[in-house]
């Protein structure tokens, strides 16, 4: 992560003359390259829980906004993948068989720490959206900073009871993961917008291959970026 010493002098509402001498003093895990300050967000939140500050990402932290040109909802589902006949029979168990095949987590830590995040968020409110349909994810981003935004689509092997309000049971989740809370909102509005629609989500019950599956994202996507969407 790199941000400008005013925009993470916001982050850790503190005078940016502050922060620049702790850089100075090596008291803060954080190097000055020309104007930019460079990083890593779990470091320099630990650093911050330990000295009693917060960490919030700036509104003008560039990082912290996707550019429409840069992510998409087709290329977030891309770099998930898309992934059949899911096994298990409860919700945690599907979600650890969904982890354990995710390109995007490289090690045992982060496919762990994504588990247990998904367990806790389902266990304070279900994640089941209706239609079959659950869309499960973090309250936090992962504190891995290599990590890019995916969403990683599943068809599960059986239908598993999410508790969701229209007590269908599931068939189909997108996982969510984002760097930000910011692009984890912007990724879902754009989720929302395809699965509002009949069509897409008829499609869903019909448990499409690949290539169909990504051409309709596409073309959703289409729509998403015409005017006035």
């Amino acid at each position: 992560m790199q941000l400008r010493l005013d925009e993470l002098a916001k982050c850790l509402k503190t005078p940016a003359d502050t922060v620049e001498r702790w850089i100075r003093q090596g008291r803060i895990p954080v190097r000055k390259k020309g104007d930019q300050c460079i990083y890593k967000i779990a470091a320099l939140k630990k650093w911050a829980d330990e000295n009693n500050l917060s960490y919030i990402v700036s509104d003008t932290a560039s990082k912290d906004t996707p550019k429409k040109d840069d992510e998409t909802i087709y290329s977030a589902m891309k770099r998930g993948g898309v992934f059949y006949g899911i096994p298990g029979n409860s919700v945690e168990d599907v979600f650890s068989a969904a982890v354990d095949r995710i390109d995007c987590l490289r090690t045992a830590d982060q496919r762990k720490s994504l588990h247990k995040r998904l367990v806790a968020r389902e266990k304070l409110m279900s994640t089941g959206i209706g239609n079959g349909i659950a869309i499960p994810h973090p309250r936090k981003p992962l504190p891995y900073d290599e990590i890019p935004a995916f969403i990683t689509t599943c068809f599960l092997k059986n239908r598993i009871d999410f508790h969701a309000m229209d007590n269908k049971p599931v068939h189909a989740m997108f996982i969510i993961v984002c760097p930000t809370s910011t692009s984890h909102l912007y990724l879902l509005s754009r989720l929302s917008f395809c699965l509002r629609n009949d069509g897409f989500t008829t499609l869903l019950r019909d448990t499409p291959d690949p290539d169909t599956f990504f051409a309709k994202v596409r073309e959703f996507q289409k729509g998403i970026d015409s005017p006035g969407q």
